[in-house]
């Protein structure tokens, strides 16, 4: 029986699902699935040298698939946030993702059971189809419970911790607090980070656009690769050309805000939801 499981390089969902997909616990996490696998598939009473190259194999295979289903999880977060419809990502996890990564799975086996024994391990054999590749099923769908249960256990977390109260920012050569509940966007420029509170007053930050967006909830949205805004800063917007959408800010007076934005295609569907929510 081969399966495997998920390793997610790049971080689209912060939370405790996170562990998941970093050393040491991804390695522990192939070779304990793996480990086993080999004791369930193997009547090990009359082992033989062999059955080590037999292991090292599936360590090999489990760890091609664990890349395999970490390209899925990326898709998905780009394509289906959880954050932004919470029932289509699971749907799309517990279909689409499921059974692309059994296939890939009975592919890779096949394809490493010819390079290195000809066929002999497998060849397409009625019980790893009607056995293995059941139970591999099985674990990879409890697997999506547990990193959907982490991911929820993480919302709940993030939602009761909310946001930071105050945050340090630059008024000329002197330090302000600004309360986080009065920050209506956060932008960047020339290289540097802007935070706009609820007056219209324009501060500069030195975080980067990246550590605001880990730490603002569901009141902001990242439009764009320079932009996070609230609701009270959105004047209106239109359809651009492209499935991109068109946002107009309040800019009040303040000479360096763009005083239109734009969210891309891919984008567009989850602003229109969050717009939605507001």
């Amino acid at each position: 029986m081969r399966l495997s499981f998920l390793r997610y390089k790049k971080k689209d969902v912060s939370g405790a699902q996170e562990l998941l997909f970093k050393w040491p616990y991804i390695g522990l996490i192939t070779i304990s699935i793996t480990t086993l696998n080999f004791l369930i598939t193997y009547n090990l009473r009359n082992t033989t040298v062999q059955y080590l190259s037999f292991y090292v194999i599936d360590l090999v295979a489990t760890y091609l698939i664990i890349e395999f289903y970490a390209f899925g999880i990326h898709v998905l977060n780009k394509r289906a946030p959880l954050g932004d419809n919470f029932v289509k990502r699971v749907t799309y996890q517990f279909t689409a993702h499921t059974l692309s990564v059994v296939i890939f799975s009975i592919l890779i086996n096949e394809l490493l059971d010819a390079i290195f024994f000809q066929g002999e391990r497998l060849s397409l054999s009625f019980d790893f189809y009607t056995q293995d590749t059941v139970v591999a099923l099985v674990f990879i769908l409890l697997f999506h419970c547990i990193y959907l249960g982490l991911y929820l256990l993480s919302a709940k977390s993030v939602f009761l911790e909310g946001e930071p109260k105050k945050i340090k920012v630059f008024q000329g050569m002197a330090h302000k607090l600004v309360g986080f509940n009065d920050v209506i966007c956060v932008y960047t420029q020339l290289g540097n980070t802007y935070v706009v509170d609820s007056n219209y007053n324009s501060f500069v930050s030195e975080k980067t656009l990246g550590e605001f967006e880990e730490l603002v909830s569901q009141r902001f949205f990242r439009a764009n690769r320079q932009f996070l805004v609230t609701m009270a800063i959105i004047d209106s917007y239109k359809s651009a050309g492209n499935g991109k959408v068109e946002v107009f800010l309040k800019a009040n007076g303040i000479g360096d805000l763009n005083k239109s934005i734009y969210v891309s295609r891919s984008k567009a569907s989850s602003f229109r939801s969050w717009l939605k929510k507001g």
